[in-house]
């Protein structure tokens, strides 16, 4: 009898065993501590620390909290240390051994304080459920200055034997804070949180949270949110020196976009031809699929002529995930080719079907484009809770991965499934594509030469451009770099090869 096929089973089912042993769930008031490769007194302490930081946040401060939160400890020796929440009721901790949950003098980690600051930023990014206007000096400043007050208060709930390696963490909390904020040269969190604190002196501990349920309630322009988020704060805070403080603080705290030079200009779907048409990049048979956190999916197109052209509808290839709210919404904007905002707009996670891909059309109020646009959506995603957008296995050099206002980076791994409807109006008043197109930079195919001009017409292989000046020149379509050659055969209606 051959016995290796046993003895490879019996291995097998060893190691397997292993693996299930290893995978350990502690279940303590408002923690859930799920965990593999450290010991359960460290696990306990984990558990201790976050059920303590959160009833700090919620009691002291007023702060709406989870009422679980769950910790995932896990150990890659390959890996290293990362500390993160989804922003809503997880916390995730990877260590490469047990040895780095040591007190910080022995590890150089400050993992009890990491604890308190994840905390922090749950206290934060639920009331603002939409943050992305955010600095990382208004979200980790944030972060660290509450993490340092919760670790004060921790002590005092716990003890100084709360963690296995004891040491005094006190010395992670406001004391440390104080000689941060003493330093001739504060670093960017550090400057953050001398600016929360500064707030707190005039709100107290009660007076922040209404502040941050404002703002996450507020609709604001993505370009500059500073009006809006002044009028909330307003609203929020009747103390007469917060307008003082947001007025040093905003500079720090608030990123400003630029928005798109091209008017935003919407029209009826009845003063449309009613003809639409279709563009798309994907071949329509999904290879994989991808959420992206603190980003979007964003796609490149080119109107089909040259007239005027509204984004009637955008498709989506996906399906939604996680447990959403009927609060929740996504974004998708209309960008002018700089990837700068010309219109947003806002769509319920119900409007993306749960589970399986499948195609979900998004109506939009007819939105004028430029010859050039892209289109951007945004789904805010955590953990728990988001879109995976499909894409196809072969790349066209079209789909990109960003936010409006910031420099967009290339997709590289397909084409996202995401299409846009375009239509007509029924009378136009424009007579030539000069008229219609705006001005872009052509480049050479060597790269030496760049000029300003609009696109006139494509006659046998020239391509004639009119300059800033009023100068009309040809170009052989050969000598124009890949891009040009592109966008010219796009307005032709040429389709490329994939």
């Amino acid at each position: 009898m051959n016995r290796q096929p046993l003895l490879i089973t019996m291995v097998c089912l060893a190691i397997l065993s292993g693996v299930a042993a290893a995978q350990q769930t502690l279940r303590m008031d408002h923690v859930v501590v799920s965990h593999t490769g450290i010991g359960e007194e460290y696990a306990r302490a984990i558990g201790r620390t976050i059920a303590a930081a959160r009833a700090v946040a919620s009691e002291r401060y007023g702060f709406d909290m989870p009422e679980t939160i769950v910790a995932t400890v896990t150990v890659d020796p390959k890996g290293r240390t990362r500390l993160f929440t989804d922003g809503k009721d997880r916390i995730f901790l990877t260590v490469r051994s047990q040895r780095d949950l040591r007190q910080p003098r022995a590890s150089g980690v400050f993992h009890l304080y990491g604890m308190c600051h994840e905390v922090g930023h749950l206290a934060m990014y639920r009331p603002i459920n939409n943050h992305n206007w955010m600095t990382t000096p208004a979200a980790e400043g944030w972060a660290h200055w509450l993490g340092s007050q919760i670790v004060d208060d921790v002590y005092k709930r716990e003890g100084p034997d709360l963690w296995p390696d004891r040491y005094d963490y006190r010395s992670d909390g406001t004391e440390r804070l104080v000689r941060q904020f003493a330093s001739p040269r504060p670093n960017e969190t550090h400057e953050g949180a001398r600016r929360w604190d500064a707030l707190h002196k005039l709100v107290g501990d009660r007076g922040i949270m209404p502040i941050f349920e404002a703002w996450g309630k507020t609709e604001f322009d993505p370009a500059d949110p500073t009006a809006a988020l002044s009028k909330a704060l307003e609203s929020a805070a009747s103390q007469k020196d917060v307008s003082s403080w947001w007025g040093k603080a905003v500079g720090t705290f608030v990123k400003k976009r630029p928005k798109s030079e091209f008017t935003s200009q919407t029209v009826s779907a009845g003063q449309l031809i009613g003809q639409p048409r279709e563009l798309t990049h994907d071949d329509g048979r999904q290879a994989k699929k991808k959420s992206i956190a603190g980003g979007g999916h964003a796609v490149k197109f080119a109107s089909p002529g040259d007239s005027s052209w509204y984004v009637t509808s955008v498709k989506i290839f996906g399906g939604r995930y996680g447990r959403s709210s009927s609060r929740d919404r996504f974004q998708v904007w209309i960008c002018d080719e700089n990837f700068r905002s010309i219109a947003g707009h806002k769509f319920s996670y119900a409007k993306i079907s749960y589970g399986s891909p499948r195609w979900n059309t998004l109506k939009l109020k007819p939105t004028r484009v430029t010859s050039e646009f892209i289109v951007c959506v945004g789904f805010n995603p955590s953990a728990t809770k988001g879109v995976f957008v499909g894409y196809d296995a072969k790349s066209s050099g079209y789909s990109l991965g960003g936010l409006p206002g910031r420099t967009p980076k290339e997709f590289g791994a397909g084409d996202w499934m995401i299409r846009v409807t375009v239509d007509q109006l029924k009378k136009t008043t424009e007579k030539s594509s000069s008229r219609s197109l705006r001005m872009r930079q052509w480049t050479s195919a060597d790269g030496k030469f760049k000029t300003q001009a609009k696109y006139l017409k494509l006659k046998d292989d020239k391509v004639r451009l009119e300059k800033s000046n009023g100068e009309v020149i040809e170009v052989s379509l050969e000598k124009l770099s890949p891009a040009d050659r592109r966008y010219v055969r796009r307005l032709q209606g040429i389709q490329e090869e994939r």
